[in-house]
């Protein structure tokens, strides 16, 4: 089977909205994921691709954006990456990273970032395997409106 890397587009949100669900814990609703997704593909600063079978069913995505900080140089910010069960340890996951890296390198930034939970011990090797070096354990804190 192959597999195919590909621009999102807006029919594919309610995919995404139940890859959001299943495999990264979000409970958001679908319209907002849908509105989410117009919004994103039209932007410059984020990059949301799909990975499809060969039915053009998704069965992965990416999602990231610029981190513009005044104390380092422009990098960008892998925000979600979810994989089908059923396509994990194939390289999907690598190829889907890889997509964001080639973004990084030509629109000129200086690296990439992701952030994983500590708990999250497969994803904390994977990114590992890819090269990506740990910084330092953070608190992340929200207050919502």
């Amino acid at each position: 089977m192959n597999i195919a890397i590909r621009k999102c587009m807006v029919s594919d949100a309610p995919r995404i909205h139940q890859l959001c669900q299943e495999e990264l814990g979000y409970e958001f609703s679908a319209e907002q994921i849908e509105t989410n997704v117009r919004k994103l593909i039209g932007s410059r600063e984020n990059l949301l691709l799909v990975a499809v079978d060969d039915e053009d069913n998704v069965v992965g995505f990416i999602h990231a954006n610029d981190h513009d900080p005044i104390y380092a140089p422009p990098m960008k910010d892998i925000i979600a990456v979810a994989v089908d069960p059923e396509y994990r340890k194939g390289g999907l996951g690598r190829k889907l990273i890889h997509a964001v890296e080639d973004w990084a390198v030509e629109t000129g930034a200086a690296g990439v970032r992701v952030n994983s939970g500590i708990e999250q011990k497969n994803a904390v090797l994977f990114y590992k395997s890819l090269g990506y070096s740990y910084i330092h354990t953070v608190y992340n804190f929200r207050k919502m409106f």
